[in-house]
């Protein structure tokens, strides 16, 4: 029996897969859940039966998603079931399917936007040949998000063997990479960082993927040292767009059949709607869509280009983004707070940590835990600030603006 998912100690097989999803006669149209086998097997039925699913995170909390009714969550939806002979045919019926897929940004603008896929778009850039029978992956990335919805398409429809490794200590990856003789691992630098320092080198590992947040030459060198033999590649994919660009180092190359859709306005990224998933909340530009992305040119005939970072403020903690006025409004809701920034402070494991500096008013009782406690009944836990520190003043701008560190 084929491994098809090894989750938190347990060994699920394609046949185990096959039997749950023959015998199961409902799905869930609006799904969160932290039990990955759960949410792969609603996944696969809401494609079979090509039905519209809507993806949440685990751990989202609702108060920041515009329009989703919190009573129809995990209310399961009665199927027509149907008996699938092999795991090859379920791998049909994905492929044809109908269903559009609700994701989620991670908030870069305040609100999460709501961005509808098809699974065409989802595995556009699938590979799919005998090449590929035998790989095995580590799972590294929210299930939830883009990437990772990615990284499970490549494996699925190749019928490879997917190692969760999301959330794991070092330790423990460690020793998933050894015992699963994992070949494939796609992530954030942030997850690849949690790997330091090298200890030992792992040959089984054939190829390696970055994708989220900007690396550097210090992390590749360590990858080329922790995995010898494998290929390293960068990832450019959003939620609106999926992937789109992949590098070898640092600079990114335009594929030669999307050429035509991809625009630079003042050294900053659009890309055509052609390549966008469906929202209410896109704005376009004579049919392009701004990326906040600047990227500098390495050479246009080719295609070649670096991204130099965001056209806004915006804070990338752990691979998600963070919008430091959405929180410092947030702060401002409480009682005896003067003047609040946030910003973000670099740091080797995460690449960045999000800190709060505040001024408050004289004799107040207002603690830093009381502040967290606040926060963390309104926003996830990536937006709460690490560091927050209580300061006399804040330096602003010659414009008065608040000047961020």
């Amino acid at each position: 029996m084929k491994t098809f998912l090894v989750n938190k100690g347990i060994v699920y097989s394609y046949d185990n897969f096959l039997f749950d999803i023959n015998q199961t006669e409902n799905y869930c149209p609006q799904f969160k859940s932290d039990d990955l086998y759960l949410y792969f097997l609603n996944l696969i039925k809401a494609l079979v039966y090509s039905k519209p699913l809507v993806l949440i995170d685990s751990d989202i909390n609702f108060a920041e998603i515009d329009k989703l009714d919190k009573k129809f969550l995990n209310v399961s939806e009665s199927l027509q079931n149907k008996k699938f002979e092999n795991i090859n045919e379920i791998i049909k019926n994905v492929e044809n399917s109908k269903s559009e897929i609700s994701l989620f940004t991670s908030g870069t603008t305040g609100q999460p936007k709501k961005v509808i896929h098809t699974i065409q778009s989802l595995i556009r850039n699938v590979r799919k040949s005998n090449q590929y029978d035998n790989d095995v992956w580590a799972f590294a990335y929210n299930p939830t998000h883009m990437a990772g919805l990615q990284v499970f398409f490549q494996a699925f429809l190749n019928l490879n063997s997917i190692i969760n490794v999301f959330y794991q200590c070092r330790n423990e990856i460690y020793k998933s990479l050894e015992k699963f003789s994992i070949t494939h691992i796609s992530g954030t630098p942030t997850f690849y960082r949690l790997l330091m320092p090298f200890d030992k080198s792992f040959n089984s590992v054939k190829r390696v993927t970055l994708g989220g947040e900007k690396s550097d030459t210090k992390l590749y060198n360590f990858i080329e040292q922790i995995f010898p033999k494998a290929r390293i590649n960068n990832i450019y994919a959003s939620t609106e767009a999926c992937s789109l660009f992949s590098a070898k180092g640092e600079f990114f190359q335009i594929p030669e059949v999307i050429k035509d859709k991809i625009k630079v306005i003042d050294n900053e990224l659009y890309i055509h709607k052609s390549l966008l998933g469906k929202s209410e909340s896109f704005v376009l530009k004579d049919d392009y869509y701004r990326t906040s992305d600047i990227i500098e040119w390495v050479d246009i005939e080719k295609g070649l280009f670096c991204f130099k970072g965001r056209a806004n403020e915006l804070i990338n903690i752990g691979g998600y983004k963070v919008n430091p006025s959405e929180i410092e409004s947030i702060i401002y809701q409480l009682p005896h707070i003067v003047q609040v920034v946030v910003y973000g402070k670099s740091n080797s494991v995460l690449g960045n940590i999000l800190c709060a500096d505040i001024v408050l008013e004289r004799e107040n009782r207002i603690t830093e835990l009381s502040i967290r406690q606040y926060l963390k009944t309104l926003v996830q836990e990536y937006k709460i600030p690490r560091r927050i520190i209580f300061v006399d003043n804040i330096e602003t701008t010659r414009t008065g603006k608040l000047k961020r560190v």
